[in-house]
């Protein structure tokens, strides 16, 4: 039997002989060391009777015995050395877990702090602190992150980062239930802006999604103050959402202050030029170019309509906008681009789409390919509003006319923009003569 394995009754009976044969206390040197070290506290004891002593030698023996049965029994416990493999700089260290034994590289060379580390992660051990461990096992924080929040007692807020959520799955979630509420294309425009920020297939925690990082991230998005406005308002949206869904407990775009808008674009261009513009185009996007330039309505509402939108007789079209209830109108085209408009829609099923396989970036594209063919700069394909309602303004149409034709909400706009356009009291006076001179001949 191993000396570590002697029982009470052996280093008792040991002990007896040795004292019997030799009653010189020095002589417990030469006995072995499991009862050596039980014998020693009493062997030593001068002037105390033999039943006091024994009863001590029983009880330092006990203590002995159930001191290595426990150690048995707790092997993570035990002072383990850290070692090296083979062509290895590191120090490996290794834990007992309830799965089995782990060995984790402690990523230094320095054996000092590798010990440190050691005793750090036997120290969780003993704590039962397992989901720390199993995230150190799953690579989910590094062994040397994991001492650090030990040596800083930083336990609970290494917890909240392996509990931070991925906010990059949501962008998807969001912009399927966002998308019934608007245009095709303004989702399109909403998820590239959000996605500048979230990468897609690249981890987000939300711990990162905070007033900081997302003022920083508008104050760096590229183009003027409108398009900034934009991703400001796509963001926006995006947390509104992930506070609905309980993910966020507050919107932090609410602190963000939006870019100032810029002053209101106005370009035009004369109907001779809109014709042009139209005609060095391709089908079907030369009929888009007429439609959009001769009733000022909205690129996405314009790749939306079908053929039961246009009324034929009074060359009229329901024009189903979404972004605010104005936008929901119905439109008059005009004389010079009706032919293309009747012609393309001649030969369609009432449900058929207007404009099949077609979507803004290959209209715009067509578009930007026709300006340079006929040198006309700086001119988008969202200014044809513009070239709409300065032809209208120019003609005398009501501002309350022109607001019901572009979508707008009020009249505050139209007047701001394009009030220079409309004929003064002088202009109306001498048109009034006119007609009235004309009135007097046929009479």
């Amino acid at each position: 039997m191993p000396r570590t394995e002697m029982t009470l009754q052996q280093a008792r009976s040991w002990t007896s002989s040795q004292t019997a044969s030799d009653p010189d206390p020095g002589s417990a040197a030469q006995a072995p060391p499991a009862a050596r070290s039980a014998t020693t506290p009493w062997m030593f004891a001068r002037g105390r009777s033999n039943v006091v002593q024994r009863e001590d030698s029983d009880r330092e023996i006990s203590m002995m015995l159930s001191e290595r049965r426990v150690a048995k029994l707790r092997p993570s416990l035990l002072p383990l050395v850290p070692f090296r493999r083979p062509n290895s700089a590191h120090w490996y260290v290794q834990i007992t877990t309830p799965g089995g034994a782990v060995r984790k590289s402690t990523g230094t060379a320095d054996r000092t702090i590798a010990r440190a580390i050691e005793r750090a992660l036997h120290e969780l051990v003993h704590r039962r602190e397992w989901d720390l461990l199993n995230a150190m096992i799953d690579d989910k924080v590094s062994v040397g992150e994991l001492y650090d929040a030990f040596q800083a007692r930083g336990e609970e807020a290494l917890r909240e980062k392996l509990n931070d959520l991925d906010l990059e799955p949501h962008v998807k979630q969001w912009a399927d239930v966002h998308k019934v509420n608007v245009a095709t294309d303004t989702i399109a425009h909403y998820l590239f802006a959000v996605r500048t920020l979230i990468p897609e297939g690249k981890p987000f925690p939300r711990s990162r999604f905070t007033p900081d990082v997302l003022e920083s991230w508008l104050a760096k998005y590229r183009g003027k103050s409108g398009t900034r406005r934009k991703a400001h308002a796509a963001m926006a949206q995006f947390a509104k959402y992930l506070v609905r869904r309980r993910i966020l407990s507050a919107n932090p775009m609410r602190d963000i202050q939006a870019p100032r808008p810029a002053a209101p674009r106005l370009r035009w261009l004369e109907v001779q030029d809109l014709v042009r513009l139209a005609d060095t185009q391709p089908d079907p996007y030369r009929v888009l170019s007429a439609l959009l330039a001769g009733s000022g309505i909205e690129v996405s509402v314009g790749l939306a309509l079908h053929a039961r939108d246009v009324d034929r007789r009074r060359k009229e079209i329901r024009a189903e906008g979404t972004k605010t209830h104005a936008r929901d109108r119905i439109v008059r085209v005009a004389e010079w681009a009706w032919p293309h408009v009747d012609r393309h829609c001649s030969a369609l099923h009432p449900n058929a789409p207007l404009f099949p396989h077609c979507d803004r970036w290959r209209a715009q594209d067509h578009h930007k390919d026709a300006c340079n063919a006929l040198g006309i700069e700086d001119y988008r394909i969202h200014d044809h509003r513009h070239s709409y309602a300065v032809r209208a303004a120019r003609a005398g149409t009501p501002a309350e006319l022109i607001v019901r034709q572009l979508g707008h909400a009020n009249a505050i706009l139209v007047l701001k923009i394009y009030g220079r356009f409309m004929p003064s009291q002088q202009d109306r006076d001498k048109w009034e003569l006119i007609a009235a001179e004309q009135d007097a001949r046929r009479a």
